[in-house]
Order: C-alpha cells, then sequence, then structure tokens
C-alpha cells in the first residue's frame, strides 16, 4: 500500500490554505483507516494460514511414518530374496531431474506438482473462472455451489439406501475455486463426543457456468484436498447434455455382487483426472473424513479443498519423447541384463498401451546404438538410458507417474 497522504505537494511545508489544510486531514484519515483494515485482515488470514499449516504438517508426518514403514518393509523383502533374482530400479516425477534429456523438437509436459509427464498441453480451457489480462482469475457471478454432509450415525434413506445428507453453509467455498493457490476451503463439521460420530460425509455439487468458455466439452479434474493426505475420495460423478448423471471414467471402480462401484481413494492427495471429453453440466464429489481433532468435548471434522479445478485440455498430437537414466554408478554392481520397462500410471488416468508408450533401450547417454530388452549385457556397463517415446491417440493421452525398470546384476569385474 503507498499512502495516499505521500502525493500531496505540500506534505513538507504544509498546508498553504484551508482547502489544502482539510484535504491533507482528510488523507491521514483515510491512509490510517487502511492500514488499520489490512491490519485487521492480516490478523485473520495469519491465525486461519496458521491452523492451516498446522493440520497439513500433522497429517504429512502420518504420511512420512507410514512410507518409512514401507521402506523398511522393502528393505527386508529385498534382503529376503536372494541377490541373483530380478531387482527394480524406479523414476517418478516429482523432480525435473529424473529426466536426463528431451528433445527440443519432441518436447514432453513435466507437471512436478502432481508427479506426471505427459504430450504437451497446447492450451487450457478453465470452465469455473475467467482469466483476465494479468493472468488473475475472477469466478463468475452466476457460480452455483452447494455442500451436503452426512455422517454415519445419520439414518439410511430407503428411496436411495444411502445416509441421508443435509445442506450446510457453502460461505468460503470460492476459495477452493479461484485458481488462487494461496487460499483454501475448509469445512468444519462439530459433533458432540456423545453422538458417537466416527466419519463424516460431504458432496460438493458445482453447477458449471455455461458462459465461461466457448468450448462445451471438459475432458480434465484437479483436486488438492485440504488437509492433504487425511479425507477419502469416496466418487465423482458428472451430469451430461441429457440430464443423466454418469460416474467419470477413469475414476477406479471394482466388481462387487456382479455391480460396479466406486473404490474409495484413502488419505488423498493432490490428484488429477484426465478422461474423454464429456459435456459436463454439474459436478459432484463425494468425500469422506475419518479423522477429528478434539476440542472443547466436541470432535471436529475438517475436509475441504485448496483447488478444483475443472479444465478442457488440448494436447499436441506430435510424437513426444524423453530419456531416462537408470544408474548402479557408486556400488560394485554392472547390469547383466535389463527387462523391458513397466509403467505406472496416477490415478484417474487412463491406461497405455504400446502405441500411445513404448520405450528404446540404449547403453551411451548419446543414444548412438539401440539395443533390445531382456537381452544378456556382457559389457561392464552402470548406466543404461531409456527413451520413451508418447503419442496421443484421440481422447486417449498417455500419463505417466513411474517407470520401473526390472534388471539382473552381477559383480563388476575391477
Amino acid at each position: 500500500m503507498r499512502p495516499i497522504t505521500l502525493k500531496n505537494p505540500n506534505l513538507n511545508k504544509g498546508p498553504s490554505s484551508s482547502v489544502e489544510f482539510n484535504k491533507l486531514r482528510n488523507d491521514i484519515q483515510t491512509d490510517v483507516t487502511t492500514l488499520f483494515n489490512i491490519v485487521n485482515k492480516h490478523d485473520g488470514l495469519i491465525a486461519e494460514n496458521m491452523d492451516h499449516i498446522l493440520r497439513e504438517t500433522y497429517f504429512l508426518q502420518n504420511r512420512i511414518l507410514k512410507l518409512e514403514n514401507r521402506v523398511r518393509e522393502l528393505q527386508n523383502d529385498y534382503q529376503a530374496n536372494n541377490a541373483s533374482e530380478e531387482s527394480i530400479l524406479s523414476k517418478s516425477f516429482y523432480h525435473a531431474s529424473n529426466i536426463a534429456s528431451s528433445d527440443v523438437n519432441k518436447p514432453v509436459h513435466v507437471d512436478t506438482l502432481h508427479g506426471i509427464v505427459s504430450p504437451v498441453v497446447v492450451r487450457s480451457h478453465d470452465k469455473i473462472a475467467y482469466k483476465n489480462d494479468r493472468g488473475e482469475y475472477i469466478l463468475p457471478s452466476n457460480l452455483e455451489v452447494e455442500i451436503y454432509e452426512s455422517s454415519d450415525v445419520e439414518p439410511i434413506d430407503e428411496t436411495t439406501q444411502e445416509r441421508k445428507y443435509y445442506t450446510v453453509d457453502s460461505s468460503g467455498i470460492n476459495k477452493a475455486l479461484d485458481g488462487n493457490k494461496n487460499t483454501f476451503w475448509v469445512r468444519q463439521s462439530e459433533k458432540n463426543e456423545n453422538e458417537c460420530v466416527t466419519e463424516v460425509y460431504g458432496i460438493i455439487h458445482v453447477k458449471i457456468p455455461r458462459d465461461i468458455s466457448n468450448n462445451v466439452y471438459t475432458n480434465t479434474l484437479i483436486l488438492h484436498p485440504s488437509p492433504e493426505y487425511s479425507m477419502s475420495i469416496l466418487d465423482i460423478q458428472y451430469k451430461n447434455q441429457n440430464g443423466e448423471w454418469r460416474r467419470i471414467e477413469t475414476y477406479p471402480t471394482k466388481q462387487v455382487a456382479n455391480t460396479t462401484v466406486p473404490e474409495e481413494i484413502a488419505e488423498a492427495g493432490k490428484l488429477i483426472f484426465s478422461f474423454p471429453k464429456r459435456e459436463v453440466l454439474e459436478l459432484q464429489i463425494k468425500v469422506k473424513q475419518p479423522y477429528w481433532f478434539r476440542n472443547d468435548n466436541k470432535r471436529v471434522f475438517m475436509y475441504g479443498f485448496q483447488d478444483i479445478i475443472v479444465e478442457y485440455r488440448e494436447y499436441s498430437q506430435d510424437t513426444a519423447e524423453f530419456v531416462t537414466k537408470f544408474s548402479l554408478e557408486g556400488t560394485d554392481k554392472r547390469f547383466a541384463n535389463v527387462g523391458a520397462p513397466k509403467i505406472t500410471t496416477p490415478i484417474g488416468t487412463p491406461p497405455f498401451n504400446d502405441y500411445t508408450a513404448k520405450h528404446e533401450l540404449y547403453f551411451d547417454e548419446g543414444l548412438s546404438e539401440k539395443f533390445e530388452f531382456s537381452t544378456d549385457i556382457f559389457q561392464p556397463l552402470q548406466a543404461v538410458y531409456v527413451k520413451t517415446i508418447l503419442k496421443t491417440a484421440g481422447d486417449q493421452v498417455p500419463i505417466l507417474r513411474e517407470i520401473e525398470l526390472p534388471y539382473r546384476h552381477e559383480e563388476l569385474e575391477i
């Protein structure tokens, strides 16, 4: 903030007339009032952000503890297996440095926030917010969002055979839809201890504004839960142009008694759903929060989102390529055999095939000569290079989260 008092040309020598005197006093009052308003606003924001950071830290510590336990399990499994059996090296994409090189003429899109790599995003159309010339997002006045809530002690609805939901306050939900990475929306649901509630359910119902984009299609949904790694995503459905509610095609499902039901995405982190283009008029995101904090003999359940982004993404139809280095350097081992890579795709993205994603093996960084996978290697190699080739096939976009390279090793002769 720049005080308007500083713009007074006679500030140093004082006012030369009653008009200037009154103007100076009014400017001073305006500046003081503005400063007080800013301080009061920041006092609230600081407290809110500190609470948010503490909640995020709590669940991040839980996440780290579980990952540490998983690492110990993998170490025990490795020690229990014969060292001559097949081992695995893996590369994720949360760090751009895990990609050794890429062809400038065949670039890829590396999203380190979600840890994915895909063909280049040529253009994206936000379906909820406007983006002005300064890159700021503006929500339309006709945006409609409703929040419904239930719990594991609510009665079962005889018609739907599900827990009964009730409408709750949706104020502040725009903070999850405004495209601002520094804002978030969190719903605090307080339950008395004697109610014995152990799970709270929520439904975020968004009606997509029709006058945001000339493009009527949607093919991408990005969800950043808050607090991260605390709550579960239970289902995501959309209403199409025929008024029918359908589940997003790439949402994970399972078969139960010959019926397809949605799988729970427990302790969800940052998610990106990529699906065939559809006309999405309304969207429902169903969540569950099984964790709570105790405060004044109440159980406080918190669930919300930092970002809910609905987009239509246009991907490049050109071939994209990148190279990943797998190394045994720093050990006394060498590669004896390298198997075909295995691709891991993130939750909510389409599967791949030999057309949309394939690999080539090289023994040198310059990629001078290609070799076949699963053949014996007699050279003293401690590093190999895998070129991955991505190709979009209509609505099917290859999105990779991790590459696993199976291999056998032998002692390096010195």
